[in-house]
């Protein structure tokens, strides 16, 4: 009777618990990103999602089509300026997407350089200036705003229609998937053997759950007599912030006239 006063040593080792957190923290960034709507009012964070939008897609046109070393540096400096007035966690964001894109870039296109092309380094700074352009509206604009503002250029309805359907059924599917893996979490006991299999189940439940929703979205949509027309609320008064980010935005847009 020994054995009954040994002290047990068992103890359990729960493996599955990296891969269930793991999951569970990208799908919490993932609908928070979709969800985040922009309480910071400072600097470009206040700016009217259109503004960002379309002086952001003249500055990468414009960017491609100039070669213009005082030209890019002027776009490197307005980059730098956009960066410096962004939150910590922005700004860790950001420098790293773009140290990818640069890195990518040195490696498909920097070896030209050796044979000739002496516009390789420029065409690797505009790539990465342009990456970090639009990092800079994504991460500092809400996607409902982003798709209002393109409905001021005439995108027709049913595109804007299309990509706000998605990011609402992303959100949702999400939500799903984290209800799921949260349960998994609580019924777990020991290890999950096969964890891939089990994010494949997931993924099944997930597309005959999409399939559903969009059954029902479409009756929805026939029984209100949806005629295609996606209305947007698109105003906002313009204050000091838009003002200023014009007056630089129309000198970088000038400066590739001037230095051309």
């Amino acid at each position: 009777m020994d054995w009954l006063k040994e002290k047990d040593e068992f103890e359990l080792k729960i493996r599955n618990e990296s891969f269930i957190e793991k999951t569970i923290s990208s799908l919490l960034s993932l609908v928070s990103n979709i969800r985040r709507l922009d309480s910071r009012d400072r600097g470009i964070y206040r700016i009217h999602e259109a503004f960002k939008l379309y002086f952001t897609l003249v500055n990468i046109i414009l960017l491609s089509l100039s070669f213009n070393k005082f030209y890019i540096m002027l776009n490197a400096a307005y980059v730098i300026l956009l960066i410096i007035l962004l939150e910590d966690k922005d700004v860790l964001r950001i420098l790293n997407i773009s140290l990818v894109a640069f890195v990518v870039s040195l490696l498909v296109i920097g070896p030209s350089w050796f044979w000739g092309n002496k516009n390789a380094i420029l065409v690797i700074v505009k790539i990465t200036i342009s990456v970090s352009l639009t990092m800079i509206m994504s991460i500092t604009s809400n996607w409902h705003n982003i798709i209002s503002a393109f409905r001021l250029i005439k995108v027709p309805n049913i595109v804007l229609f299309i990509f706000d359907s998605a990011i609402r059924f992303i959100y949702l599917l999400s939500e799903r998937a984290y209800a799921i893996l949260c349960s998994l979490k609580l019924r777990s006991v020991g290890y999950i053997k096969k964890p891939y299999r089990t994010l494949a189940q997931i993924m099944y439940n997930l597309f005959v759950t999409s399939i559903d929703m969009s059954f029902k979205m479409d009756e929805a949509l026939e029984c209100r007599c949806f005629s295609g027309e996606f209305k947007y609320k698109i105003y906002k008064r313009i204050g000091k912030s838009e003002i200023l980010y014009s007056i630089i935005n129309i000198i970088i847009i000038l400066g590739f006239f001037i230095l051309r």
